[in-house]
């Protein structure tokens, strides 16, 4: 068990996870097959427990909000998750926006555009607009059981033919479940974390991963040997098929995987140097997020682009080989990653990444601190 006051180091190795395999995806598609190179092909393995995870561990430490006003939500929680979308979204299109006009000649848009994907969160960086709709459902749902609070989390599916049109209601019928799992189960998971390694817990999350995997296993049998698609008795469309039930069953697999995502960050962070380097890009999501895609941009599709290079797994010559410019694509991430960090020592500009505290809570009020345990904790 973690003794009360310490930082648990689990959920900062699972963000660190989690952030390294977004990295890593984003790379491995913008590279030359890229996505046929060994080390995306072990990413794509952990599909089903990277973003799961982060949003199950981002609802861990969000159970504070259960003793919120509506007030206290907006400006103690929402306003730093909405400061650096409102912020950045607008910069990383601009730079995107200006690779497409340069290369593919298509006009650069207008402000409508812009509040478009802003208000739809069709941009990469809606997992911070995820976030923002997950904690006031959280919230909303604070005084129900803990059973009820995490049935409120499939409530996407009734709305689920919308997600053709609709970007984030697929990503809630993923992702909220996760999150207000982590939320409402915190106490559980606490305890499972503190005891992941024993014969029990190890048998229990064994068993349901390979349940998990099964049920992914017999999908994607079904759908090499029939059509899938299902009447749909509500409104939005006649029928789904098997892009919609796809979500769904996602979103099971990766619930019943959890349990051994949470074992792996639990073991990974017991191994020396490679639990201190998870928990240091777990500890810098945020700046990870922001930084890789506009560096990516800038540094590699704006120079690429421009001297088509062609680039082949197996190139005769090394400059033109994938594996080279997925470590340089790699690099050029960390690059951005570093200069968002440094955006954060600038005065003035800091708080565009992390903006400044808008209220102080209460002297007597519960506040949720970093270990695991749940009494109030004091209030500087």
């Amino acid at each position: 068990m973690t003794a009360p006051g310490t930082r648990m180091r689990w959920p900062d190795v699972a963000r660190g996870l989690s952030i390294l395999g977004v990295v890593l995806l984003h790379v491995s598609l913008a590279v030359p097959e890229g996505m046929e190179t060994v080390v995306a092909q072990a990413n794509r393995i952990l599909d089903p427990l990277r973003m799961p995870l982060f949003f199950m561990v981002s609802g861990f430490f969000s159970a504070k909000v259960f003793g919120f006003t509506f007030k206290d939500l907006l400006l103690r929680r929402l306003w730093f998750f909405l400061v650096p979308y409102l912020v950045w979204v607008p910069v990383e299109l601009w730079f995107k926006f200006r690779e497409w006009n340069m290369f593919n000649d298509r006009p650069m848009p207008g402000v409508e555009k812009y509040l478009e994907h802003i208000i739809e969160g069709r941009n990469m960086y809606w997992f911070l607009y995820a976030l923002v709709i997950f904690n006031i459902v959280l919230w909303a749902t604070r005084k129900l059981p803990w059973w009820a609070g995490i049935l409120v989390g499939f409530a996407p599916i009734l709305i689920l033919p919308l997600h053709a049109d609709q970007h984030m209601i697929g990503k809630a019928v993923l992702y909220l479940p996760a999150f207000l799992l982590g939320a409402h189960l915190r106490h559980h998971i606490r305890d499972f974390s503190g005891a992941a390694t024993g014969l029990r817990n190890l048998t229990r999350g064994t068993l349901l991963y390979a349940t998990g995997f099964t049920l992914a296993a017999v999908w994607a049998w079904v759908n090499t040997v029939t059509d899938v698609s299902l009447p749909w008795l509500l409104p939005g469309a006649d029928t789904v098929g098997y892009v919609d039930l796809r979500l769904i069953v996602n979103a099971v697999v990766q619930l019943l995987m959890l349990p051994m995502a949470v074992i792996v960050a639990v073991l990974l962070g017991r191994i020396p140097v490679i639990s201190d380097i998870l928990c240091f890009l777990g500890r810098h999501t945020l700046v990870i997020y922001l930084g890789h895609p506009i560096a990516l941009t800038v540094l590699y599709h704006y120079n690429m682009r421009g001297l088509e290079l062609p680039i082949a797994r197996g190139a005769g010559n090394v400059l033109h080989d994938t594996a080279l410019w997925m470590i340089v694509g790699m690099v050029i991430s960390a690059i951005g990653a570093f200069g968002l960090w440094l955006v954060t020592r600038i005065p003035y500009l800091r708080w565009s990444v992390m903006p400044p505290l808008l209220r102080r809570a209460p002297r007597q009020a519960v506040v949720f601190n970093r270990a695991e345990d749940l009494r109030p904790a004091p209030v500087d």
